[in-house]
């Protein structure tokens, strides 16, 4: 099956007689393995590009009537759409009447400007941090900000805003959630993601708490967690204590034991019981929020990031469904073992599975090759910044010309500043890492 989704606008086909001539589609074959890699500087507008796409995918799915799932890695809060947010709403109530205001932009959308600015006001340090990918909210700034003549940015595109239903999970949630949800808006539903104990594997718990392959502990462990399958921290030592020759004065391998199993009994991370999987579901995209709401460290990140991947694999098999992986900042996770071992996983299994992976950086010097050579797409977003970056893609993209793609030299402030803002939300799109054009990208309807 063939999925047509709305990438932007390029240049006019003069030999396309009918429709929009500057209309861009993005053939997505359900047998393929549709990998996109987005690249460019810092402020080009990479993240929002990458939003739009999202959005794109999933109206292209469900109008078939069928829900692909979709996973989104959040990297960030993005505090200056608060922000603006509330100067929207002081300048527009300075012109406009309320009635004109929710004609503009929507009744129910216009009601929850009021009460967010409100809550902003009166509690500065609750709200006011939503997500990069707050996609429960409408993009008012999208409605509001001019791009091209009278157009604003989404009308140059032929969009209104629109709020797209979310669940959100956060991990160690360093905010309350009711906060989270308003931050993101009124289609946003936030879990306290907790893992359950069943779902660990003895790998996860060595990386998680140094438990030491080779030691006699972690070979006791491994062999109650993994082989006799008991996933239960009381019952662990319960077993382990019947190794003790002294069970009265157990020793430093039952200690040991004895320290892991309280780490995850003390942890709010996980549970007994709870599972965040069960509230993963294709009728709402799934956003794992990795940002300043989750406390988790660096490690946790790509051991949790495996582990969706890992489950995702299984649930494509078994549900013969489509699976998108968007990743933000990628570079977070190939230069992690775990992180690479599971985008490495992606890229050999996506093809036969449908699953298909959509990730950001601002660089590849450095990263793992298999980042572009594993991508059927690539998407320039504003300019590249890194000449050996640039002469990587004109290496492997036929009739690439590094010139166009690379940010101009500048002989001021105010001519890079300019240069940069001609250039955001703009970029070039690479078909098949065959041909290359240039396209101003669709912008997300939400926030």
């Amino acid at each position: 099956m063939e999925v047509q989704i709305y990438l932007g606008r390029g240049k006019a086909l003069g030999w396309r007689k009918y429709g929009d001539r500057t209309l861009r589609k993005l053939s997505i074959k359900t047998e393929e393995a549709n990998h996109t890699l987005f690249i460019g500087g810092s402020g080009f507008g990479k993240t929002t590009v990458m939003r739009g796409m999202i959005e794109a995918i999933w109206t292209a799915y469900t109008e078939k009537g069928i829900y692909p799932l979709i996973f989104v890695f959040e990297r960030k809060i993005d505090v200056s759409k608060a922000e603006k947010i509330k100067e929207i709403y002081y300048i527009e109530t300075q012109k406009y009447s309320r009635a004109e205001c929710m004609k503009k932009y929507g009744e129910k959308t216009w009601k929850y400007i009021e009460w967010y600015v409100q809550q902003i006001k009166k509690y500065p340090h609750f709200y006011g941090s939503p997500g990069d990918f707050a996609m429960g909210m409408p993009n008012v700034l999208g409605k509001y900000t001019r791009f091209s003549g009278t157009h604003s940015i989404l009308g140059y595109f032929g969009l209104e805003p629109k709020a797209y239903p979310v669940t959100r999970f956060v991990f160690r949630p360093r905010r309350p959630l009711n906060h989270i949800k308003a931050d993101n808006g009124w289609k946003t539903e936030v879990v306290d993601a907790k893992i359950k104990y069943s779902s660990i594997n003895y790998a996860f718990l060595e990386n998680l708490t140094n438990v030491g392959t080779g030691t006699l502990h972690g070979e006791r462990l491994k062999r109650i967690w993994d082989i006799e399958g008991i996933r239960d921290p009381d019952k662990v030592l319960e077993i382990a204590l019947k190794h003790e020759k002294n069970p009265e004065s157990p020793s430093r391998t039952y200690m040991r034991i004895e320290e892991t199993m309280d780490r995850l009994k003390k942890d709010k991370l996980f549970s007994p019981d709870e599972n965040f999987f069960k509230h993963i579901t294709p009728k709402r995209i799934n956003i794992i929020d990795f940002s300043q709401n989750s406390d988790l460290t660096h490690e946790e990140e790509n051991l949790i990031f495996k582990m969706i991947v890992d489950w995702a694999i299984k649930v494509a098999f078994k549900y013969k469904i489509p699976v998108f992986f968007f990743i933000d900042e990628i570079q977070n996770f190939i230069t992690n073992s775990h992180g690479k071992a599971a985008i490495t996983k992606i890229y050999r299994e996506g093809r036969s599975l449908g699953i298909n992976l959509f990730g950001a950086t601002q660089f590849l010097t450095g990263l793992d090759k298999i980042l572009i050579d594993g991508a059927m797409h690539v998407a320039i977003v504003g300019k590249i910044v890194r000449l050996d970056d640039a002469k990587l893609l004109a290496s492997m993209v036929p009739n690439l010309d590094i010139d166009d793609i690379m940010m101009e030299e500048c002989n001021s402030i105010d001519e890079y500043l300019k240069i940069k803002q001609k250039n955001k939300f703009r970029g070039y799109f690479i078909y098949d890492k065959q041909f290359c054009e240039r396209i101003a990208y669709r912008h997300p309807q939400s926030l």
